[in-house]
């Protein structure tokens, strides 16, 4: 029997640096607000204009997912960039509201369609008892450009006048994936016999395992929570008289850099779904007290810890379904994770606001904490049901 490869192949690490590319023109985005308002556009427009890429996503992938596997991923990802190209270019260009929209729209679909081509490609390459490592390094690269990203522009005084230059740079950059199509298909392609769409018979068979289900919906409960604090926790800080709360966001993400850089080993040494389950409880306790900080030491404490909860859970979500997953339903699942978190980054600030607007910030964090907690109660579940097939998770 032939040696199993190591994790850091080069095709492994090839799809990575293209993981952190396409991460890259998106995190260029915090910075888009600001160009809409020198444009002229109005806030409430604008929130539509910036929403409007992850309504595409959200739209398109469950569409596409069970289309994309190893056999039509190259496809998907040549043809995912160039739409993702066209639609920064065209960004840099337009300034009506009506065209910004539908550039937004397009980017929206073409990042999709590249992310789910990646991660179609990337599950080849990802050794049997590696997943913990191998999706500790992913959800890792795809991290760092949103903590590299806004202090650069800082760095370099890019004014928002000059957005649309940069996004015009960015277009250029987003062809690279393109010379993908040049180059041999994978060696362990080929030893895993001839690649064969899921289809929708192959979705609804994953959507009937319980295993995947329960997964699925501990990742849209867990998403829901993660997006309303990214969205409302600056406004709950300032509110509370926390000098600058938007500190919570460095620090959790200093944390969850180092859980996964330095923990990755562990992930796959120890129980993945009991790992993933504890991290939810540090969460959902993160969530609880909350809206009983009296003082910025509390706060950016609980910001740490929240750090180690989201460093921990986020890539063991992905980590349990790939153990739990049949070869040939590995990237469907994998993409259909992702849906479930587009769907948490849409439900999420859409639910919180009214729940903040009837019974505020107090209220907000303990339906979170609730929400999350439903999600940790899933984990156990989804690994019992696990253990009755073929694939077990670890």
């Amino acid at each position: 029997m032939a040696k199993s490869p190591g994790l850091f192949s080069p095709g492994f690490l090839a799809i990575n640096l293209q993981f952190a590319l396409v991460t890259a023109i998106a995190a260029l985005f915090f910075a888009f607000s600001a160009y809409l308002a020198q444009l002229g556009v109005s806030p409430a427009m604008a929130g539509f204009i910036i929403s409007a890429d992850a309504l595409a996503a959200l739209i398109v992938q469950p569409v596409i997912a069970p289309l994309v596997h190893s056999g039509t991923s190259r496809a998907w990802l040549s043809g995912g960039s160039l739409i993702l190209a066209a639609a920064l270019f065209m960004e840099g260009r337009v300034t009506s509201v009506p065209f910004l929209v539908l550039a937004r729209l397009l980017q929206g679909t073409g990042f999709i369609c590249v992310i789910s081509a990646l991660i179609a490609t990337i599950v080849q390459y990802i050794p049997p008892g590696m997943s913990g490592r191998a999706f500790g390094w992913i959800s890792l690269i795809r991290l760092i450009p949103y903590a590299v990203i806004p202090p650069l522009f800082d760095f370099l005084k890019i004014a928002p006048s000059s957005f649309g230059a940069v996004l015009n740079v960015a277009a250029l950059t987003a062809l690279i994936p393109v010379l993908m199509l040049v180059l041999p298909r994978p060696e362990q392609a080929a030893d895993q016999g001839e690649p064969r769409s899921p289809g929708l018979s192959g979705m609804l068979a994953s959507l009937g395992s319980p295993a995947v289900l329960m997964l699925l919906l501990s990742a849209l409960l867990f998403f829901c929570g993660y997006s309303a604090i990214f969205f409302y926790l600056k406004q709950f800080g300032a509110g509370m008289g926390i000098a600058n709360p938007s500190f919570f966001f460095t620090i959790a993400t200093i944390v969850m850099i180092l859980v996964r850089l330095c923990g990755g080993w562990v992930f796959d040494k120890y129980g993945k779904v009991r790992l993933c389950t504890a991290g939810f409880f540090v969460i959902t306790v993160c969530y609880a007290l909350l809206p009983l900080c009296a003082d910025n030491h509390m706060f950016f404490a609980l910001a740490g810890f929240c750090g180690l909860g989201w460093g921990i859970a986020m890539p063991l979500q992905a980590a349990v379904m790939f153990d739990i997953s049949p070869p040939h339903a590995r990237a469907l699942n994998q993409n259909l994770l992702i849906v479930m978190m587009q769907g948490g980054f849409f439900l999420g600030p859409f639910l919180s606001g009214q729940i903040i607007s009837r019974s505020g910030y107090p209220a907000l964090f303990v339906c979170l904490a609730l929400v999350t907690f439903v999600a940790l109660l899933m984990m156990p579940g989804a690994g019992y049901y696990a253990k009755k097939q073929p694939n077990r998770a670890e």
